[in-house]
C-alpha cells in the first residue's frame, strides 16, 4: 500500500485566516508570561533524512503524552511541532483538568452505545483525571493546583432541573457523588455571580496552571530520551509497506509507525483523511491584575473553586491562586485582528455583566485558541482509516487537560500492544464522519451561534 498525497505541490488548507495559526512566537497569554521560556528543542535538518520507530506531529498534551509513553516503552521517538512545545491549545486553555470531551450527555451516549459503552467512557474520563494528578505528584511539579472538583452553575432558573438530572446521570454511568447548591449556599461559599439560579458540585478533578503542567511534561519526555523538533511544520505524509514518511521542507522523516496529534490546529488536508470532520472553534480568555481580599467581597466571589455556567455559549472561570480572576468563553467567528478585537470586547462585557463589583479592575491578558470538535462529538483515538502506520488522536471538544493527556498515553499503550480497541471502546475508537456541508462550517457555525444565543437567553 502507498499513499502519495498532494501536500508536497499545494499549501496547507485551514478553517481559519492566517492569523490563527502564526507559529513564530507563543501567544502573549498569562500562562506563556508567569513561565518563561521552555528548554529550546532542536531544529530540524533544513535538508537530508531523519529515522525513527514513531514519528510524533504535534507537540501539545496528546503528543507529548504519547511520546513519554512509547520513549517508556523503549521505542525511538521523535515529535514535530510547527511552533514551540505548548503553542497551540496546550498552552492556551483554562487550566480545567475535568470529566468531558464529548458534548454529547452521558444518556445520549447510551442511547447509541448503550449503558456499558458510556460507563466505559466514564471511566475513561476519570482515569484521565487520575493520571494528570499521579504525574504531578510522581514529577513534584508544581502547577498552582487548586479546587476540589469544579462547580456547574445555572444560569437562570430554568436550567435547575438539568443539574438535577446531571447528578442523576453522574451517579448511574460514573458513580460520582454531585451536590446541589441553592444561591444561598453558593453565597455562603463565596461564589456569588450575577444571574446564577443554583448550582451542582461535580466532585472530581482540579484546576492548574496549564502551561507549567506542559513544562513538566515538556521536561518528562527530555529526560525519557524523546527527540523534540520546534518550528518544525510536517506538510505531506507518504505510506508504504514498510514505513511512514513525514515531509518538512527538504527534510525527509522516515519512520515505522506516525501520529497525528494536532487537533484543532490540524490542517484540512494532512493527510487528506481530515477533510471536513473537525470544526475547530475560537475560545477567548481574559485574566485580570490580583484582586485583593476587600476586592473578592465586594463581589462576593473569593472560592477558589472553578465554575462554568450552562449556557450552550459556555463561561469558565476561576480565581487563581495569586488572586487574578480568569474568565473565559466564545472567541468570535474569525481570526483577523478586527474580528478578535470585537471578540475581547464582548468577552469584557460579558464578564462585567457576571461580575459587576469588577468592572473597573485591569484586565492584564487576553488570548485566544481553538478548541476542536468533531463532527460525532465524541473524542477519536485510533488508527486513521486507509492507514496501516497512521494514527490519531483528536478532538477534546474544550476539555483537553485531562483528556487529551490520557489520549495520546492510551494511544502509545495501544500502538505498543498493551491495550486493544476493545478496550478503547466505541465512544472513543469509532472514527468521525465528515460535517454536512462541510465547506460551509464556518457560515452555519454563525447560523448556530445565533441560535444558541436566543437559547440560552430566552428558552
Amino acid at each position: 500500500m502507498s499513499h502519495m498525497l498532494s501536500q508536497s505541490s499545494s499549501p496547507l488548507r485551514r478553517l481559519y485566516e492566517p492569523g490563527a495559526y502564526q507559529t513564530a512566537e507563543l501567544p502573549r497569554s498569562f500562562w506563556a508570561d508567569s513561565v518563561g521560556t521552555l528548554p529550546a528543542c532542536q531544529a530540524l535538518p533544513a535538508s537530508g533524512d531523519l529515522k525513527t520507530d514513531i514519528a510524533i506531529i504535534g507537540g501539545g498534551y496528546t503528543g507529548l503524552s504519547a511520546a513519554l509513553r512509547l520513549a517508556q516503552s523503549g521505542r525511538s521517538v521523535s515529535v514535530f511541532e510547527a511552533g514551540r512545545p505548548g503553542w497551540g491549545a496546550s498552552g492556551r486553555n483554562g487550566g480545567f483538568c475535568c470529566l468531558g470531551g464529548s458534548m454529547l450527555s452521558w444518556g445520549n451516549l447510551a442511547k447509541r452505545f448503550g449503558d456499558d459503552a458510556s460507563r466505559q467512557f466514564a471511566r475513561h474520563q476519570l482515569a484521565a483525571i487520575d493520571l494528570v494528578d499521579h504525574r504531578i505528584a510522581n514529577w513534584q511539579a508544581d502547577v498552582d493546583r487548586h479546587s476540589d472538583g469544579e462547580m456547574v452553575l445555572a444560569h437562570k432558573a430554568g436550567r435547575i432541573r438539568d443539574l438535577h438530572e446531571e447528578a442523576r446521570e453522574l451517579t448511574h454511568f460514573a458513580g460520582i457523588k454531585s451536590t446541589f447548591h441553592t444561591v444561598e449556599s453558593l453565597q455562603e461559599q463565596g461564589m456569588n455571580a450575577n444571574g446564577i439560579a443554583g448550582g451542582l458540585h461535580v466532585k472530581a478533578g482540579f484546576g492548574l496552571h496549564p502551561f507549567k503542567y506542559l513544562a513538566a511534561l515538556h521536561k518528562a519526555c527530555l529526560a525519557a530520551g524523546v527527540q523534540i523538533f520546534e518550528q518544525a511544520e510536517i506538510h505531506h505524509i507518504e505510506e508504504s509497506t514498510n514505513n511512514v514518511t513525514l515531509i518538512s521542507g527538504d527534510c525527509q522523516i522516515t519512520a515505522d509507525q506516525a501520529i497525528l496529534a494536532t487537533n484543532g490546529y490540524s490542517a484540512e488536508n494532512m493527510p487528506q483523511w481530515l477533510a471536513g470532520k473537525l470544526l475547530p472553534v475560537i475560545s477567548g480568555i481574559l485574566v485580570t491584575r490580583p484582586l485583593n481580599d476587600s476586592e473578592q467581597r465586594e463581589q462576593g466571589w473569593t472560592s477558589n473553586m472553578m465554575a462554568y455556567d450552562t449556557r450552550v455559549l459556555l463561561h469558565y472561570f476561576r480565581k487563581l491562586p495569586d488572586g487574578r480572576f480568569m474568565f473565559g468563553g466564545r472567541g468570535g467567528l474569525d481570526a483577523t485582528p478586527d474580528g478578535q478585537q470585537k471578540a475581547r470586547a464582548v468577552l469584557i462585557d460579558e464578564f462585567h455583566a457576571m461580575f459587576p463589583a469588577w468592572r473597573d479592575i485591569d484586565i492584564t491578558h487576553h488570548w485566544n485558541g481553538l478548541a476542536c470538535l468533531s463532527q460525532s462529538y465524541r473524542p477519536f483515538v485510533g488508527q486513521v482509516n486507509g492507514y496501516q502506520r497512521l494514527w490519531a488522536s483528536i478532538a477534546y471538544h474544550g476539555n483537553g487537560v485531562a483528556m487529551a493527556s490520557y489520549a495520546g498515553d492510551l494511544l502509545a499503550r495501544k500502538i505498543t500492544g498493551n491495550v486493544t480497541m476493545s478496550d478503547i471502546g466505541p465512544v472513543m475508537g469509532l472514527p468521525p464522519k465528515r460535517f454536512p456541508l462541510s465547506g460551509l462550517r464556518r457560515q452555519y457555525r454563525w447560523l448556530a451561534y445565533c441560535a444558541y444565543g436566543f437559547y440560552d437567553r430566552f428558552l
